[in-house]
């Protein structure tokens, strides 16, 4: 085991070629959304081709994809906090990258069911990794810069899937079929899928030019010696035992991606509905405030939070949850009862920005107070608790309100507003009590 002064001596990787790792992660991760929102922009071609129902395509969508993609996050992330991490990113992305294309090879629902699910799986993959690999490259405080840099990739990928999105469109409709050899016949649909899937093969190569750095603050401090080499399941229990912080702070962040992803599932919808936009209008106007506002958002979060802990606050990545939450109430309830479309449009870059600020800092907040060998598997439970609770509910809970309550396709907007104050109100109460805790765990770690 490494001492406290064996880490000093090493220094951390030089920033040239840790930011290298952050950029190509960054693009990854781009990849890795583009990969799994493709197929909403396919799914009146795949209903007529392949004859499917909404609730086939709707598994398609999630299901499929979340089944493996969750459960499979803790245990790789296991592995991740023992074994060489370059190595396990690098086989997810080609794992991902065959699989969207097998999705452009499939002849019927029960193909591609299986193809998305294999998307799942290498997926799962490169977060928990991306995020020790990170921790490892700098510094305490430069981490929050660097972890936001990599979480644009988030909205990097769905914003230019969006962008594309009219293009794609227009695109199927015009190329017909297409006869490849040995595949044969290949709608356009199918072809998508093989044209976003097959680079990924190449990117996943990249990952050969990372060196894998050495792993920090192993061990030096009393909690690290409690953890070092231990079980899954006494990991398990390490982190059962700081529930307050870990799973309030879980249940704080799950409350945000719950809400993104329903805003995202159902923004396109509403503007159709409500301000009888065409599918081009939407893919234009909002993608572009995706693309921009997104972005802007966790880079000026990781900024905004490196400053404050410059300036000696030592909460202040968690803190930024907080922020997140109390600026985000009043513009989440109001923002669908708008009657003016680019009035909304206004206010969903605002929501799209504030919402941005913890996602690429959050993580840096855990391991702040997580021994190194855990702080993938602490990514890997973080993981499971939003996309379970985010991806799996999400844009159902908005389906269900409008269908059983309003009962009326043209109240969508009521039901993404309920959806918003909600999630936003008991976020934030999640996150003042989570904030608490993090100070507390803060203490103990340096001990």
């Amino acid at each position: 085991m490494q001492t406290n002064s064996d880490e000093v001596e090493q220094a951390y990787p030089s920033p040239t070629r840790a930011w290298y790792m952050v950029i190509l992660l960054t693009i990854l991760y781009m990849f890795s959304f583009l990969d799994r929102t493709i197929i909403v922009l396919l799914i009146e071609p795949i209903k007529a081709d392949l004859g499917l129902s909404d609730t086939q395509l709707s598994l398609l969508y999630g299901f499929a994809f979340a089944l493996f993609y969750t459960f499979l996050g803790i245990p790789i992330a296991r592995m991740a906090d023992r074994r060489n991490r370059r190595t396990i990113i690098m086989w997810g992305v080609a794992i991902w990258s065959v699989m969207t294309a097998i999705c452009g090879i499939t002849r019927n629902f029960g193909q591609l069911f299986i193809a998305r699910m294999g998307v799942g799986v290498g997926e799962a993959a490169l977060s928990p990794a991306a995020y020790s690999l990170i921790s490892d490259s700098f510094p305490p405080n430069e981490r929050a810069r660097a972890m936001s840099v990599y979480t644009m990739g988030l909205y990097l990928g769905v914003g230019f899937a969006l962008v594309l999105g009219g293009v794609v469109i227009e695109w199927v409709a015009s190329i017909g079929t297409v006869e490849l050899p040995i595949l044969g016949e290949i709608r356009a649909w199918q072809a998508t899928f093989l044209a976003v899937g097959l680079p990924g093969l190449l990117l996943a190569g990249l990952m050969m030019t990372v060196r894998e750095p050495l792993r920090r603050e192993l061990g030096s401090s009393q909690v690290g010696k409690e953890v070092d080499q231990v079980s899954l399941r006494e990991a398990t229990a390490w982190f059962a035992k700081r529930w307050r912080f870990y799973f309030v702070f879980y249940g704080a962040m799950s409350c945000l991606v719950l809400y993104s992803y329903a805003l995202t599932a159902w923004t396109p919808s509403f503007f159709i509905r409500t301000y009888a936009w065409t599918s081009l209008e939407v893919s234009r106007y909002y993608g572009l405030v995706v693309l921009v506002f997104g972005p802007a958002g966790i880079l000026f979060g990781g900024w905004w939070a490196s400053r404050w802990s410059a300036r000696g606050d030592t909460i202040a990545n968690a803190r930024m949850v907080v922020v997140c939450f109390a600026l985000l109430v009043i513009p989440a309830s109001g923002l669908t009862l708008l009657n003016d479309p680019f009035n909304a449009l206004i206010l969903m870059a605002l929501v799209k920005f504030v919402s941005g600020l913890p996602l690429g800092i959050a993580v840096a907040a855990m391991h702040e107070v997580t021994p190194n060998r855990l702080r993938a598997l602490a990514v890997g439970f973080y993981m499971f608790t939003i996309n379970l609770i985010g991806l799996g509910s999400g844009p159902t809970t908005v389906a269900l309100l409008t269908d059983y309550l309003f009962r009326d396709p043209e109240m969508l907007r009521y039901s993404m507003a309920i959806v918003g104050a909600a999630t936003c109100l008991i976020g934030l109460l999640l996150s003042l009590y989570a904030l608490r805790q993090f100070r507390h765990q803060k203490e103990i770690f340096k001990l």
